[in-house]
């Protein structure tokens, strides 16, 4: 990130990371033009788009002084391409928004009031509506208070392996500059570990009203189904979290029920795999359970015997980076120490 807190330019700092939405991008940047707070610079950062992202971005623009426009020289994919933005960030807070979504008027007035009035909280997020494809509008909103421990935040995770921190929130630059930036290592879903990072040992601030509208995802983007990449991302993270938050887990997380859960995760994608058709995917698992080290997981595969080939992304430390990790500290990436001007974040 370029300067140092002396040197911010502006308060807030917008990061929109946008990749072939070129449809959906001028709803989203027209929210963001319109918002109450409006000292911030917005900067969008275009993961190499082959649509007409980059001509609709230039033009707001040329409208707009607040925009800068980047466009990565090669598809960084996420994170790198947050990470990217986050480079370029003056502002003491920093916002995380998504192409494609629209954001009630009054949002960085918002997340900046909460902050402003939490000032040991790192970061902020709130309650928000989407469509899931019922073409009705849905609330979800997951707490009442205003504050949140991180410790709830955890427990939600290692419970149900996911998130009740979507990936828009806004934090503060100092929290990036401690914890670093967004771990490639985790893909797509490495806003998941992010959150758990910045919440250890902190409470965090939320908004208890709908101040976003997300839009789902296309058909045909790549995780709009069950994939097994996902989660595998979902098992590292928790490898990666679980040493800083294994006392307030209790014995209920002991190396033979994540095997258990595990299995019946891998289990229930595969049901999930074959339940809509998607063959290619029955072909991956059951490519990469010959290669597990569970035994039911490899017997099944084993009786199938489909002999396909495991993807491209797979590799042989697959299995080994997701086993139980115990008590010991794990050497952690992209955690402490990395701060924001390493060059090797990408």
């Amino acid at each position: 990130m370029g300067g140092n807190t002396q040197e911010r330019a502006v308060p807030v700092s917008i990061c929109l990371t946008t990749y072939n939405r070129a449809s959906a991008l001028p709803a989203t940047i027209d929210s963001l033009l319109a918002q109450s707070f409006g000292n911030f610079e917005l900067i969008i950062s275009d993961d190499c788009s082959s649509d007409a992202t980059e001509s609709v971005c230039r033009e707001y623009a040329a409208r707009d002084p607040r925009i800068q426009y980047f466009r990565n020289s090669q598809n960084l994919r996420m994170p790198g391409n947050l990470n990217s933005a986050i480079r370029r960030c003056r502002g003491e807070y920093i916002a995380n928004l998504h192409d494609g979504d629209v954001y009630r008027p009054d949002l960085i007035e918002k997340w900046k009031a909460a902050l402003d009035q939490q000032p040991n909280a790192p970061f902020v997020f709130n309650a928000y509506r989407w469509c899931p494809g019922n073409g009705r509008s849905e609330l979800v909103q997951q707490f009442q208070d205003v504050r949140v421990e991180g410790n709830i935040i955890a427990r939600q995770f290692f419970e149900t392996l996911t998130s009740c921190v979507w990936g828009t929130v806004m934090a503060r630059a100092s929290a990036y500059n401690d914890a670093g930036l967004f771990n490639p290592a985790f893909g797509f879903i490495s806003d998941v570990d992010m959150w758990l990072r910045l919440a250890r040992n902190k409470s965090v601030a939320y908004v208890p009203e709908p101040l976003i509208h997300l839009t789902g995802r296309e058909a045909k983007h790549p995780y709009a189904y069950f994939h097994w990449r996902y989660l595998y991302w979902q098992y590292a993270i928790y490898v990666a979290n679980w040493p800083f938050y294994q006392p307030i887990l209790g014995s209920i997380h002991s190396p033979s029920e994540y095997r258990r859960r595990m299995r019946l995760r891998f289990l229930r994608g595969m049901a999930l795999s074959v339940k809509h058709r998607k063959w290619d995917r029955v072909q991956e698992g059951l490519a990469i359970w010959r290669k597990s080290d569970d035994p039911v997981l490899r017997a099944l595969a084993r009786v199938v015997n489909l002999r396909s080939s495991v993807p491209e992304w797979y590799s042989a430390d697959y299995w080994c980076d997701i086993q139980f990790p115990g008590a010991k500290m794990n050497a952690v990436k992209y955690t402490t120490g990395t701060g924001l001007t390493a060059e090797s974040q990408d």
